[in-house]
């Protein structure tokens, strides 16, 4: 039986009058408790100012007050590591409210400060369905796909923000192309951003950032010095990404016991007292420093090193001067025997090997014998072509 459609009007307007001032009173006290709230939480109580927020939603969970409500319940929760209470609430507030975007966004916001970049994609899919002019919500999304290396994706909602807001997604879309490989894209955006935003330190660190990897060194560095005056922990952690980037090279090479810079013809047999028998060996070792720490694997590997005589595209000459060889001239093995990498001095011992002719008159140039590398640094980066041999006439090549 419909009683409001049997009732006369007068009978709902009392119905309504009776009702009125109650829900005021329940709004009012879900008020004070929210204004408590805030109080416990900046006097650091959390665990009372939890309670309040609580009373305040359970008072009047629709009306204005609600979302900082739950706003507030989420912050102090997870001052008290309470994480999972906290994604309980917004799921609470969804619950109740499905198609406030905001609170997506916000559950999406603590997905992807815990790092769980999927679930905070959804969160925020559904609050682009719910408000697809929301340019948070695109924002909050493409940040999201940007995570999940989703970057078409990701490119199109900084997109669609930008002709929105023109210049409001600058920064991501140059984040976007970076990550893409798109450098020049990325310098554009981002040079962009910063002419908008000055003291926008993130964007200074990712221009620095694209032109380390592109290797264009002086530029970054420059991006360096302007930090310096914004932000200087962005400013140093550009500075060591810069030197991440950079390649490894040999910064010097030296053996105690090898003569290295003996020349043509030298007698195999002053070069250790066990080469003055025929066919006999002996081991030698060179020193090499390098100007960043190394992968050990890739050092100690005789695979990545190579033995060779000089052929004149090297620095310093060619093999014996270029002259003909002497029937004496020994072979010498293109891999080193061993290598022992030591990561605190960032050096490396190369143990080769010489051995005499059957007839005990061998003859050899040292001076010409080059030791390459073509290892990786521990970031992965390449040896310097400009830096990654040595030979005892040319030191550095």
């Amino acid at each position: 039986m419909n009683i409001l459609g049997t009732a006369g009007a007068g009978t709902v307007d009392a119905l309504f009058s009776a009702v009125s001032p109650q829900h005021d009173r329940y709004e009012e006290m879900a008020n004070h408790a929210l204004s408590r709230g805030i109080d416990f939480y900046h006097q650091g109580n959390y665990e009372g100012a939890v309670k309040e927020f609580r009373r305040s939603i359970g008072l009047s969970p629709y009306s204005p007050y609600t979302a900082n409500g739950y706003r507030y319940l989420v912050q102090s929760l997870l001052k008290l590591n309470r994480t999972d209470d906290a994604l309980k609430a917004y799921r609470q507030a969804i619950k109740l409210d499905p198609i406030n975007d905001s609170y997506h966004v916000q559950l999406g916001n603590l997905y992807f400060s815990l790092g769980r970049y999927e679930e905070a994609k959804a969160e925020y899919t559904e609050a682009v369905k719910i408000d697809s002019t929301s340019t948070l919500n695109r924002y909050s999304l493409g940040q999201a796909y940007l995570q999940t290396g989703q970057y078409t994706e990701a490119e199109q909602a900084f997109k669609t923000v930008n002709a929105h807001s023109p210049g409001e997604a600058a920064f991501a879309l140059g984040q976007t192309y970076h990550r893409m490989g798109r450098y020049d894209d990325a310098v554009t955006e981002l040079k962009s951003a910063v002419s908008l935003k000055k003291n926008l330190g993130y964007a200074y660190f990712e221009l620095g950032s694209v032109y380390a990897d592109q290797k264009e060194f002086e530029q970054a560095q420059e991006q360096v010095s302007i930090l310096s005056s914004i932000d200087q922990m962005l400013a140093l952690e550009l500075g060591s990404y810069i030197y991440q980037r950079k390649h490894p090279k040999i910064l010097s090479a030296y053996s105690t016991d090898f003569i290295n810079t003996a020349g043509p013809g030298t007698r195999v047999s002053d070069l250790d007292p066990s080469l003055s028998e025929p066919n006999g060996s002996a081991y030698f070792t060179m020193h090499f420093i390098f100007s960043k720490p190394m992968d050990g694997s890739t050092v100690e590997s005789p695979a990545y090193w190579s033995i060779t005589k000089a052929n004149g595209q090297n620095r310093g000459g060619v093999y014996n001067w270029g002259l003909p060889l002497a029937a004496t001239e020994i072979y010498i093995s293109p891999l080193p025997v061993s290598v022992v990498y030591h990561p605190n001095s960032q050096t490396a011992d190369v143990i080769f090997k010489i051995s005499q002719n059957g007839s005990g008159d061998g003859t050899l140039d040292p001076s010409h014998l080059v030791f390459k590398f073509k290892g990786l640094d521990i970031y992965g980066e390449a040896m310097d072509s400009a830096a990654d041999e040595y030979s005892g006439i040319s030191k550095i090549v």
